[in-house]
């Protein structure tokens, strides 16, 4: 096993048909990655369960983790913590990402693994309650494919192959983020990919003007199979408090 992964580290990155020699570390995106990252902060989870566990709760994914605190004093312990066991293993935390956020009365917010984790009172009951929807950067992301798949040099194609691979896109993006409360942005990702198309269609046609626009979101959606994101949602609610380390 060992000298499998030792032969997958130094195999190097294809790409453009030209390999590139790996000095250091994974390639983004490789499977390899999380694996490794497991392994190396195995230790960190083992130091938790011992000295961290009175301090609050460690959530981790691969390199990336949350740890849950009730008091902003506890959480400034918890990131020295994670910090000296980091240190031990030659690692470090990345100053940019690593930030105390208080998340009571829905002060402030973070990111975790491509959703934005806030506290919202519920109009029902007036209690509060931990929100989750895609973050800025995933939407941004799911944009710029989306985009990228209806630019006008595409114009001299079948509109179907641009619908394809738009939902291919939208429906394996909104199958990740529909556990949550993501209602508003995937209606906004609906409205984003109508009117791309029906810009792409307007430039296949030669038309012009708004109202072009317009007619496409109501008419041709159905007719062509556009996937929608809205009515997929999930609804997912945690109570939360206290302060968080990241």
């Amino acid at each position: 096993m060992l000298k499998l992964l030792r032969g997958w580290l130094r195999v190097g990155v294809f790409e453009g048909g030209i390999v590139s020699a790996q000095e250091a570390g994974t390639p983004q995106g490789s499977p390899l990655s999380p694996l490794l990252a497991n392994v190396a902060l195995h230790r960190l989870d083992q130091a938790w369960r011992v000295e961290g566990r009175r301090l609050g709760v460690l959530v981790r994914y691969a390199d990336d983790l949350v740890v849950l605190c009730a008091t902003r004093r506890q959480a400034q312990a918890a990131r020295e913590l994670v910090a000296a066991v980091l240190t031990t293993l030659g690692l470090r935390l990345a100053p940019e990402k690593t930030r105390i956020v208080r998340l009571a009365g829905g002060a402030e917010g973070f990111d975790f693994l491509g959703f934005h984790h806030r506290m919202g009172r519920s109009r029902k009951d007036g209690r509060w309650y931990l929100l989750k929807w895609p973050s800025a950067r995933a939407t941004a992301r799911i944009r710029a494919k989306i985009r990228a798949q209806t630019g006008r040099n595409r114009a001299r194609l079948p509109l179907e192959w641009a619908v394809e691979n738009v939902n291919h896109a939208v429906r394996g993006w909104g199958n990740y983020f529909r556990y949550g409360n993501s209602a508003a942005t995937f209606s906004a990702i609906d409205s984003y990919v109508n009117e791309r198309l029906a810009i792409l269609a307007s430039a296949k046609h030669g038309l012009q003007g708004r109202n072009w626009v317009s007619r496409f979101n109501y008419e041709w959606p159905t007719r062509l199979d556009v996937y929608r994101l809205s009515g997929t949602v999930r609804p997912t609610l945690a109570f939360a408090g206290g302060d968080r380390c990241r």
